[in-house]
């Protein structure tokens, strides 16, 4: 109708402004796609309120019982974090990852306020990701279990390990998608800020709010899968739980911790690698995704007799200048 071409033609001088002015800061692209996001968010809870409420608040807490357990969520890992920090500085303090040691190399020394919006944001949606796998857990589908009498062989550590083969399965093909160069700037780029991570938890959480639905939801598909092969009991996922956040810490460090388990390949130098070489090591602990997608690079140590890129010294020298600077 003639009478709301105003607004319309409002509407669309604000959405131009508004990617002109991200357009000139150095963090528009990724505040662009949080602004899409959220916008998402907010016409779909808009048009569908109850499924809304639903993804939100899959139990149907209380604002004081969700308050409550968000913030036990959010002090149970930093106690996590911390108790890591303090036992890796005793077992691996000889033992840092050899580029930095070779190199002098650093990587992102201070965070920014967007460093810490994003991980706000990123802490509500782990909680409320936690809720709804409680929910599925408590349900009445046969392939979940929660009493103790249901624990056994299959439901426990062959599911265990399922969940994480599984979950990197579909996690490295998407990973290769948010890689792309239209969408990785909007997206992945924020958490390759940091090329060279060592705060655990907080370097492995900074990242877009985007890139967390996306990998959660390969392990949301990865634990539906589990249970229609193995039966998943509730002892499991905790357990899972407790382990992908100690591994993905550990990633974010600067501790050389490596060790093998019947293909679970673990390394912390695979992904310090693909923070130094973003298109590679693309899967989080089996390596043999990357080696059947073409994107496994071995370990570059940053000696003198090891190969070393032109774009590596590039990066030391960027980093040398940062922290005289």
């Amino acid at each position: 109708p003639p009478q709301s071409r105003p607004v319309v033609e409002k509407l669309l001088t604000m959405k131009t402004s508004l990617v002109q002015m991200l357009a000139r800061y150095r963090h528009g692209k990724s505040l662009f796609a949080l602004f899409l996001f959220i916008a998402g968010l907010v016409i779909f809870g808009w048009t569908y309120p109850r499924k809304f409420l639903f993804i939100i608040n899959p139990l149907e807490l209380g604002s004081g019982l969700f308050l409550a357990l968000y913030i036990a969520k959010c002090l149970s890992l930093a106690l996590i974090d911390a108790i890591m920090e303090i036992y890796l500085a005793w077992q691996y303090k000889d033992k840092p990852l050899p580029y930095r040691a070779n190199t002098g190399a650093v990587g992102l020394e201070k965070l920014e306020l967007i460093d810490t919006i994003y991980l706000s944001i990123n802490s509500m949606l782990e909680f409320i990701f936690s809720a709804q796998v409680l929910r599925l857990v408590i349900s009445d589908d046969p392939n979940m279990a929660w009493h103790p009498r249901d624990l056994s062989l299959l439901n426990t550590l062959p599911a265990l390990y399922l969940i994480f083969a599984i979950d990197d399965f579909f996690y490295a093909p998407a990973h290769k998608f948010m890689h792309l160069s239209w969408f990785y700037p909007y997206v992945h780029k924020h958490h390759h800020r940091q090329n060279l991570p060592t705060r655990g938890y907080l370097d492995a959480g900074n990242e877009h709010p985007i890139e967390q639905v996306i990998g959660l939801s390969c392990l949301w598909t990865a634990l539906h899968i589990v249970a229609k092969i193995t039966g998943l009991h509730a002892a499991t996922i905790i357990t899972h739980f407790l382990l992908y956040a100690i591994l993905a810490l550990l990633n974010h460090t600067n501790y050389d911790v490596q060790f093998h388990f019947f293909g679970f390949k673990y390394s912390v130098r695979a992904h310090e690698m693909h923070h130094r070489y973003p298109q590679s090591n693309l899967a989080q602990y089996f390596m043999i995704w990357d080696m059947l997608l073409g994107s496994y690079k071995p370990y570059i140590d940053g000696s003198a007799s090891s190969s070393f890129p032109l774009r590596e010294k590039k990066n030391i020298l960027h980093s040398s200048f940062e922290k005289i600077q």
